[in-house]
């Protein structure tokens, strides 16, 4: 029945005695802190049957307490329930908590988790109910030292050091001993206990399951070495029998923790490179009129006409080029190669956009250093736009991180890789929602994140005004989009089939479809140049999105609003 994913924790009441016998191998093993079977229970049942979860909760809670007796501790075991909405997960591990607490559990552990915000609500909730709960927090990392939510070791320590809910803390899952040593070493060497559960390797694929094969000896031999003067809890995770822990057990026999901790070898003083590229955020901290212009990469690989593009704008003296990365998920040239290549050829700063739709973490982070390391020094962080339907079922969205997400992990890495030249995060705003007190709120929250700079969607008309004027008053910058039409088909197709894009009804009245290109284009700037001046007092630039790459179009309108 426990080969079943669905049937783990329902064992709690299906089938008791398995889940006992495996509580006393570990015990006799060696192991003296037992966790509950009850790790994915919130996930497993969600709210669909709040008294099948109470029962299998208790049933988990009593087996391990009978199994333990005087010779272990009992945690209550909480994991994340990612596969719910959050509200249902909140719901659903708010009931497993109140179950452990109606059965008198003294020691909580939320394991496997990736950010401190996703669980400690419950951990105030179970304090006020029992002052006397110890409450162990405990994070998957990434062989580099990231949870899934982008958040670094450096920045887990630092909220976790601050947080009087949290007793213990430390890292469970995600890596083997060897990968969760290097992490450790980044840690101070004093602050609050730890505890430390690596995997016992990593696992390959054989006849469709995940198999772990590390031999216990050598986890154990491994494992010993993640003692330190502030280890309380070690031990394992996945794949980690009894074997295992029973070897761990033994060498751990007369080792005495170092009287200090092997720090991460202090790299030789090298000056901070200086970056190829000006910055664009050296003239927003100068509040200069900052002008930004909008460019596509290539369908192809030749970016001879892009770079005569950016060329002309260099010479009409533009501040910044931003360069897409594949809009309406159309494949286009990747965007930090091609801003790193135009960053090259005209000197400007050069403002990548980077989404999420195509990239997981890693992916993201990847790219992330890529455009340091050719020094471009500021990115727009967004979400990205949905897969068409026509692709769906080729093409596969991945979305592991959001815009907000992507964000944290830029300044996660501002503050560990990139803490000596750290990047200018951008992000993106839309003064055109039918609902501004939460398009505020995101703002707010990308703001805490790291955001500094906002680049909003196309403006046509000033009903976005009051929402540039609170997000600057709290301290950001925006750039104020313009995107003019060039055409009566080009304003329709704007207005009706691009997302966030709504063109007033007197605005569209300009063009007719028999009126020449020239009038139609000069019709387009002089109405954008028109909602240009209106909102140029609450603006720090504006952001020019240009029709079809034509540089020239931009060109004009750079002139009209100097």
């Amino acid at each position: 029945a426990a080969r079943d994913a669905d049937a783990c924790e329902r064992a709690n009441v299906t089938n008791p005695e398995l889940i006992r016998r495996i509580h006393q191998e570990y015990l006799a093993a060696g192991a003296r802190l037992l966790r509950t079977n009850t790790f994915a229970a919130a996930a497993l049942f969600g709210m669909s049957d709040p008294a099948g979860l109470k029962e299998v909760v208790s049933g988990g809670l009593k087996l391990a307490g009978a199994c333990a007796g005087n010779l272990a501790f009992v945690a209550a075991d909480c994991g994340p329930a990612y596969n719910l909405a959050p509200e249902t997960a909140v719901a659903a591990e708010r009931i497993v908590i109140d179950t452990f607490l109606e059965n008198d559990a003294e020691l909580f552990i939320f394991e496997t988790y990736a950010d401190p915000d996703e669980f400690l609500e419950h951990c105030k909730y179970i304090k006020n109910a029992k002052p006397s709960a110890v409450i162990i927090a405990s994070f998957t990392l990434s062989p580099d030292g990231y949870t899934r939510k982008g958040l670094s070791i450096s920045h887990l320590s630092n909220v976790m050091q601050a947080c009087d809910l949290i007793d213990i803390w430390g890292f469970n899952c995600g890596v083997g001993p060897t990968h969760l040593a290097e992490q450790l070493k980044r840690l101070p060497m004093d602050g609050k206990p730890l505890t430390v559960m690596p995997n016992s390797g990593y696992p390959k694929q054989e006849n469709n399951r995940l198999v772990f094969d590390s031999s216990p000896d050598y986890f154990a031999q491994t494992t010993v070495g993640l003692v330190t003067r502030r280890t309380r809890l070690i031990g394992g995770c996945c794949g980690t029998t009894p074997q295992h822990i029973h070897a761990l057990r033994q060498a751990l026999v007369g080792v005495e923790p170092p009287r200090t901790l092997a720090q991460t070898p202090v790299r030789p003083s090298i000056r901070p490179r200086v970056p190829a590229h000006p910055r664009l955020v050296d003239r927003l901290t100068q509040n200069k009129l900052t002008i930004a212009v909008e460019l596509n990469p290539p369908r192809t690989s030749q970016m001879e006409p892009l770079i005569a593009a950016a060329r002309q704008l260099q010479l009409a003296g533009v501040d910044t080029i931003t360069v897409t990365d594949s809009p309406l998920a159309r494949v286009k040239m990747d965007s930090v190669c091609c801003a790193s290549r135009l960053a090259r050829e005209t000197g400007l700063p050069i403002l990548p956009h980077i989404c999420c739709r195509d990239r997981n973490a890693n992916a993201l982070r990847s790219s992330l250093l890529a455009a340091h390391s050719e020094g471009i020094r500021q990115i727009l962080a967004i979400t990205g736009d949905a897969i068409p339907e026509s692709y769906k079922g080729f093409v596969k969205p991945v979305f592991n991180l959001g815009s907000l997400g992507l964000i944290r992990l830029i300044q996660q890495m501002n503050q560990d890789e990139f803490a000596d030249d750290p990047m200018l995060i951008a992000a993106a705003l839309d003064p055109g929602v039918a609902k501004p007190e939460v398009e505020l709120s995101r703002a707010m929250k990308k703001m805490e994140a790291g955001a500094t700079l906002f680049l909003t969607q196309p403006v046509y008309d000033t009903r976005g005004l009051s929402l540039i004027r609170r997000v600057r008053r709290a301290g950001g910058k925006v750039l104020i989009g313009l995107l003019p039409p060039v055409s009566y088909r080009n304003a329709q197709f704007l207005s009706q089939e691009v997302p966030g894009i709504r063109i007033p009804a007197k605005l569209l009245r300009r063009f007719c479809p028999d009126m020449t290109r020239e009038a139609a284009v000069e019709a387009g700037l002089e109405a954008t140049a028109e909602i240009a001046r209106v909102m140029q007092p609450d603006a720090d630039g504006f952001y020019l999105i240009t029709p079809f790459n034509r540089a020239d179009i931009m060109v004009q309108l750079h002139e009209r609003l100097l």
